[in-house]
C-alpha cells in the first residue's frame, strides 16, 4: 500500500458518520462512469480561477490589495 493510500485510510477514519456519508456522495458523483481498472484522470478544480482578461495584474498586484483593503501604498 502506497503512502498516499494509507494517509487516506486515516484521514477516513477520522471522518464522522455525516462527514462520511458527504464524501462517499462526492466520490460517486465524481467517479461516475470512470473504468475501475484504468488509471483516473483528475481534473484540475481550481484552473482558470485567477483569468480576468487582464494581463496585467501582476503589474499592478500592491494597488490591487490596497484598494482591496482600503489602504495606500
Amino acid at each position: 500500500m502506497s503512502a498516499a493510500h494509507e494517509e487516506l485510510h486515516r484521514l477516513v477514519d477520522r471522518l464522522s458518520p455525516a462527514q462520511a456519508r458527504r464524501l462517499l456522495r462526492w466520490a460517486e458523483t465524481e467517479l461516475a462512469g470512470l473504468p475501475h481498472d484504468g488509471p483516473v484522470r483528475r481534473r484540475l478544480s481550481i484552473s482558470g480561477i485567477g483569468a480576468s482578461g487582464d494581463g496585467h495584474l501582476s503589474e499592478r498586484v500592491e494597488d490591487l490589495l490596497a484598494e482591496r483593503f482600503n489602504r495606500s501604498v
